[in-house]
């Protein structure tokens, strides 16, 4: 239940808008109808594209065929072969979609292409190449920029505990510093 949106109904709402489902209302509906009715289109294409990313990513994600660049589409033959392919979710690229530092963007949300993210410096494209979604779990790097964190470790926390991505019982980074 909600708070009436009528103006000056500040009334606990029984019913909700069945456009939007966002707009709560009492009896005095009637007077503030006209208002919502404008907003009311917004909120339910706001709404349909919220279910619509909830079911996505509910859904199991087919692997791509192999036979073609995920990256590209360019079918491969004998002479211009996948040059990488991700053991957990399939994708497939070339070696014009791979690039040689971040290697481009499986479907996985916690890895890439088989390395997981935890294990790795944070950087700001670690996501899901199929959803968009970013990587929020923790990382625990050894090193970064061939610097070994061995020597740094106030930007560790002070326990070690298990990681929630890749399970071993480690010294994660403290929140403040990965964001």
């Amino acid at each position: 239940m909600g708070v009436c949106w009528a103006d000056e109904c500040l009334s606990e709402a029984k019913f909700k808008c069945s456009g939007c489902k966002t707009a709560w209302y009492w009896q005095c509906q009637h007077a503030s109808w006209a208002t919502h009715k404008k907003e009311c289109k917004t909120n339910r294409m706001l709404y349909d594209m919220e279910q619509k990313e909830k079911e996505t990513a509910q859904r199991p994600i087919q692997k791509p065929r192999t036979t073609h660049c995920t990256g590209c589409n360019v079918k491969y033959s004998e002479d211009y072969e996948s040059d990488q392919i991700c053991p957990d979710c399939g994708y497939t690229t070339c070696e014009s979609c791979s690039c040689h530092n971040s290697r481009g963007s499986c479907y996985c949300l916690n890895s890439n292409f088989g390395h997981s993210y935890c294990e790795r410096e944070p950087q700001w494209y670690h996501q899901s190449s199929r959803t968009g979604r970013m990587y929020k779990g923790d990382y625990h790097p050894t090193y970064v920029h061939d610097v070994d964190l061995k020597d740094h470790m106030e930007i560790f926390e002070d326990e070690a505990r298990e990681c929630n991505n890749c399970g071993k019982v480690v010294r994660c980074l403290k929140e403040e510093v990965v964001n």
